[in-house]
């Protein structure tokens, strides 16, 4: 796929996407042309009355808004660049051409030009509602800054109140919406604005299950090719994670307006993520064929064109794996077990089983992932669960020494399967996130207690969201690192729930899946009030966090010197300031954990006590760094201690399951424990891993058929090793065997 800054555009054009053709989005904010009553009632010929107008404009100006709201975004492009190089200290013609490139999918050049024209007005609207319309796109909270600029100057701004009204239905303030957008109307609302007011409230409506919504009989009264009227409720149901009602709502809105690019590109999204690829990508090629420069389109048709050529599939019962071909023999074991294990645990928790087969797809580049995703809030995400179809980087994309533990993110995802099932899609954002964080920490592949330093920082400065207010912490973050402390904080949350509060979570899940809110879940699931939640959340923080946050800066000071001193080979050092911070924070086992440092210390020294008691500590609270595994299971075989050995080479193989070498090393050892159906799976994917001793691989393979008496398959997997090398002499003494001609003093199973 193309590469990640393209990627980064792809990921925005369905947010930034006016939920209107660019002729409707000219038409709000520019100055008022002659055509524009035939476009605001559905008039076919609208489009060539502005082609008219273009032609007999006086001015560039005008001849741009005219070209713009005839669909021709090329000629507005080039009649704004002539008529900004004769008036370039235009403020309002930069605004003007900024939101020209939103409609055409060029943020990076929309953000120039809107900042340009603030340097010149500083109180410019149009460069405002624009700053603000990116940053609804990109799930910023910068558009209340924005919105807030314009609308003290003008409190009544329509654009500016439509663009709060959107960002208030993606938290959900579905009332509230209500009461500001018929407030707006009653005081006589006209123009596009009054069809946006229309479109906003039958989502709202949508949201809120109100079929049909009288709303959108009104819109279509004023103009029946206003598709957006349903558009607008699919990208929210898509906001809020409602697939099935969005791929509904985007198939009304071609109903009304079946040339509406965009909206068939949208569907074509969302029908994969629903799994319907034959749907998806007949939707997607009439998107194509009517915008071919629309790169959602480009690149998820050629997303299509991936899975079909070079992703294998396996099917078990009620599961569905799709990974790279040649990585589908090592990654889907571990996807079936973690799966299974999953349908059993979490139906009984959650009350909740999957009518169909879980979809799995696990992918070998996060450009490729990003695609899959294109559209959703959160850029940095790694993976993502739309209902029963659970996507994200594979082990390949990022590994475990980057932080990334895919099995546990599998884990989270699969969660979210289950939640997302028991509410039909309709619990909050942070619940269902702090579930799955929750559900990594306990019942996940890699269970632990370490929260990262960023969240412990974020609470002792009081920068913690009140339990009503966490859904904003995901979707319009206010510093940097807010949405990673609000999973933390989420997790944490849900954590507090499952232990003082019998069937809590459960009990918040029924709520939800009857349409209740947060508010409603907490009062309803736990019988208490969210600011009595939010205090008995304080309390166990405090208890649980107390003595680290009470030492936080000595901690972070060990933390920092550890690092250091190992950098510099310092050993003594390292594991001086090592033993301070582990003290003050046993948990800590982030990809900056102090056991690391002191571990190596202990290794440059030569003091095995020490490195033996500090590897297994970290081991058993979770830390998965490669190198402390190497030489936690070296240390473990030296020591004559197989069954030790085995669990941590186990834990390290499911972190990086595409290590050809440990996958072998693993099922050597396996065998040598008698464990041979266990080994075969091993040893069988070193030889798919393509080793450097691919006649070794063989004999392994064929030795560890032998020992479970699958002789023909053993014999199979001889003679490949001796095609490799037709010398080599153990696997000779096998042949010997299998044929009868050598005696049989090995053990089978």
């Amino acid at each position: 796929m193309s590469g990640t800054a393209f990627i980064r555009v792809v990921l925005l054009v369905a947010a930034l996407a006016p939920a209107r053709v660019a002729a409707l989005a000219a038409a709000s904010g520019g100055p008022p042309l002659g055509c524009d009553a035939a476009a605001l009632r559905g008039d076919p010929e609208a489009d060539a009355c502005y082609r008219a107008e273009a032609r007999r404009a006086g001015d560039d100006a005008l001849r741009a808004e005219a070209l713009w709201r005839a669909g021709d975004l090329a000629g507005a492009n080039a009649a704004f660049r002539s008529a900004l190089s004769r008036t370039p200290d235009d403020a309002g013609l930069r605004a003007r051409w900024g939101r020209l490139f939103i409609d055409a999918h060029q943020e990076a050049d929309a953000e120039a030009l809107f900042r340009e024209a603030l340097e010149r007005d500083a109180d410019n609207e149009q460069a405002l509602l624009g700053m603000a319309q990116l940053s609804l796109g990109r799930f910023e909270s910068g558009v209340r800054s924005h919105l807030a600029r314009v609308l003290r100057r003008r409190p009544d701004h329509p654009e500016a109140h439509l663009m709060l009204a959107r960002m208030r239905l993606e938290l959900g303030e579905v009332d509230t919406v209500r009461e500001d957008l018929t407030r707006l109307l009653d005081a006589g609302l006209g123009g596009w604005e009054r069809l946006d007011a229309f479109a906003l409230l039958a989502a709202a409506d949508a949201l809120a299950g109100v079929e049909p919504s009288p709303w959108v009989e009104r819109a279509l009264a004023l103009n029946p090719r206003f598709g957006a009227v349903h558009a607008v409720a699919a990208r929210q149901f898509v906001i809020n994670r409602r697939y099935r009602e969005a791929v509904a709502s985007y198939e009304r809105a071609l109903t009304v307006e079946p040339d509406d690019w965009l909206a068939r590109a949208e569907l074509g999204i969302n029908l994969l993520r629903v799994e319907r690829p034959a749907d998806a990508r007949r939707n997607l090629e009439r998107a194509y064929a009517g915008d071919p420069y629309n790169p959602l389109t480009v690149n998820s048709l050629r997303l299509l064109d991936l899975l079909d050529d070079d992703f294998a599939v396996v099917r078990e019962p009620g599961l569905l794996v799709r990974a790279p071909r040649a990585q589908a023999p090592a990654l889907t074991p571990y996807v079936v077990r973690l799966a299974r294990r999953a349908g059993a645990d979490m139906a009984a928790r959650y009350g909740y089983t999957p009518a169909g087969p879980v979809v799995v797809e696990l992918y070998e580049h996060h450009d490729d992932f990003a695609v899959r995703t294109a559209g959703l809030p959160g850029l940095g995400i790694l993976g993502a669960t739309f209902g029963d179809v659970v996507v994200m980087d594979g082990p390949a994309a990022k590994g475990i020494e980057d932080g990334f533990d895919w099995a546990s993110a599998l884990w989270h995802e699969l969660a979210h399967v289950y939640t997302l099932g028991a509410t039909g899609n309709r619990v909050s954002r942070w619940f269902s996130e702090g579930v799955s964080v929750m559900e990594e920490w306990r019942h996940g592949p890699t269970p632990n207690r370490s929260v990262p330093l960023s969240f412990l920082e974020a609470l002792a400065e009081d920068r913690l969201l009140p339990v009503a207010d966490l859904d904003e912490g995901f979707l319009r973050p206010q510093f940097p690192q807010q949405v990673g402390i609000s999973y933390v904080q989420a997790g944490l949350l849900c954590s507090l729930i499952d232990a003082r509060f019998d069937s809590g979570l459960a009990d918040m899940l029924a709520v939800y899946a009857t349409g209740g809110n947060s508010v409603e879940a907490i009062r309803t699931g736990l019988g208490i009030a969210p600011d009595a939640l939010d205090r008995q959340f304080r309390s166990y923080l405090g208890e649980r966090f107390g003595g680290i946050l009470a030492a936080l800066e000595p901690f972070r000071e060990a933390l920092r010197a550890a690092h250091e001193a190992a950098e510099r080979k310092d050993w003594q050092s390292a594991m001086d300031a090592g033993r301070r911070a582990v003290a003050l924070y046993p948990d800590y086992v982030q990809p900056d954990s102090a056991y690391l440092p002191l571990a190596r210390g202990a290794a440059g020294l030569d003091d095995p006590a020490v490195l033996d008691a500090t590897l297994a500590d970290y081991f058993a609270r979770g830390g998965r760094d490669p190198w402390a595994l190497d030489r936690l299971a070296d240390r473990h075989a030296a020591q004559g201690r197989p069954r030790e050995e085995i669990a941590v080479l186990e834990a390290h193989a499911r972190t990086r399951p595409l290590d050809g070498a440990l996958r072998a090393r693993l099922g050597e050892r396996l065998a040598a424990a008698g464990r041979y159906a266990e080994a075969l799976e091993h040893v069988s994917v070193a030889v798919e891993l393509e080793p450097h001793d691919r006649a070794g691989a063989q004999l392994r393979l064929a030795d560890t058929y032998y020992r479970l008496n699958r002789i023909e398959e053993a014999r199979r997997a001889l003679l490949q090793a001796l095609e490799i090398a037709p010398t080599y002499g153990p696997a000779l003494d096998l042949l010997l065997t299998l044929n009868g001609t050598a005696p049989d003093e090995r053990p089978h199973e």
